[in-house]
């Protein structure tokens, strides 16, 4: 087996990484070089694409960016919001064969983590494919963070073209959230204009604002509207009353996988339930679209108000981990303090939190925060 690693201005490693990403069902529009295209001028970050090949055939990727911090150099798999997806398979290959792609690909990373003198590599796994352990064999992390995604099965969730909630008593409250909408005449649309996308920007910006919680940098969304929609690769929602945006929603997707990015509501408009008129033109143009999984990402924590209302779509917990492979001592990257390193690494991951909280600890959960949850 032979990896090639190379960069974005590579046109024919390039061309050869999309087919086979394209051809891969199973993999999320994060691992694509159109999302490294999205993300490039963020951080900054510099994509560096790992593709690996055997007797002329592409059999697996794995996407890689540098960031150049204030305390050294990291190697992310994914950076910036919404991370998911490490190491990517041409699809059909036996168990052997798979073994052998990834233990050629993260060795090719660690050479890549030492040639930049990156203080950490960390990859992310598969919340959808149970891949922990041969990170664990091969990449040998000195830390790893458990995190949790919830999801809907979508060829489940429907019947006769109705969307399905988990029991009886949850279908009954979809129906009278989604009659509270109509009568209210909240209308969802997949039609939107530049002024439109501006609004509920606004809108985002404010409701971030409320929960107090950063948001997402506009060109990274105007960036998924520029480079991934015309590629058919994100979709856009809002619920409008009238004239007013009341809700707005931005899927990104490929072949089986759409991830719900960002939804925002306006909270005037929250005694209309515009969020679950959002959601169930979602979940209705996915199912149309022939995806598998509606991904909806993690959650603050399993307690909180947006994992219970995640919950009432009949969602599924999956498991996901960050595995980070050290390249200076734990001690040192304490000794920088939390919040530095958080300033010097925003929207990149350098290192579980918990090792300024649990020095003597190597493994850490997303833990759930102590407030009961509320449906909205």
């Amino acid at each position: 087996m032979h990896v090639f690693d190379f960069t974005l201005a590579d046109v024919d490693l390039r061309a050869r990484y999309d087919a086979l990403f394209e051809s891969c069902s199973t993999a999320f529009i994060q691992q694509s070089s159109y999302w490294a295209e999205a993300i490039q001028d963020l951080g900054p970050d510099r994509p560096i694409l790992l593709l690996c090949e055997e007797d002329g055939v592409d059999l697996g990727g794995l996407p890689l960016y540098l960031f150049e911090g204030r305390f050294g150099n990291l190697i992310n798999s994914i950076p910036q919001p919404g991370p998911l997806g490490g190491v990517f398979l041409r699809l059909g290959l036996e168990p052997p064969a798979q073994e052998r792609v990834y233990a050629n690909l993260i060795r090719r990373a660690l050479d890549i983590a030492a040639q930049t003198r990156a203080i950490a590599l960390t990859i992310i796994t598969n919340p959808f494919c149970d891949d922990i352990e041969l990170y664990r064999r091969y990449l040998e992390p000195d830390l790893t963070l458990e995190n949790f995604t919830q999801y809907i099965p979508l060829e489940h969730a429907f019947i006769d073209g109705e969307v399905r909630m988990k029991d009886a008593e949850t279908r009954k409250h979809l129906r009278g959230y989604l009659r509270r909408a109509r009568e209210s005449e909240l209308i969802c649309s997949d039609e939107s204009s530049e002024q439109d996308f501006d609004r509920w920007y606004a809108i985002h910006c404010l409701r971030h604002a409320e929960i107090g919680a950063p948001p997402l940098h506009r060109q990274l969304l105007d960036n998924i509207r520029r480079i991934l929609a015309p590629k058919g690769k994100a979709q856009f929602f809002l619920v409008r009353q009238r004239e007013g945006i009341a809700s707005g929603a931005l899927l990104i997707h490929h072949r089986d996988v759409v991830d719900l990015f960002a939804m925002n509501m306006d909270s005037r408009y929250a005694c209309y339930s515009p969020n679950w008129l959002n959601i169930a033109a979602s979940l209705r143009w996915s199912h149309r679209m022939q995806k598998r999984i509606f991904n909806w990402q993690s959650s603050p924590s399993r307690v909180s108000g947006v994992y219970a209302f995640k919950g009432r779509w009949g969602s599924i917990e999956s498991s996901y981990h960050f595995v980070t492979k050290l390249f200076v001592p734990i001690a040192e990257i304490r000794s920088w303090g939390a919040e530095a390193v958080k300033e010097a690494y925003r929207n990149h991951y350098a290192a579980p939190f918990g090792i300024f909280t649990e020095p003597g600890r190597r493994h850490f959960r997303k833990q759930p925060a102590n407030r009961a949850p509320e449906i909205k």
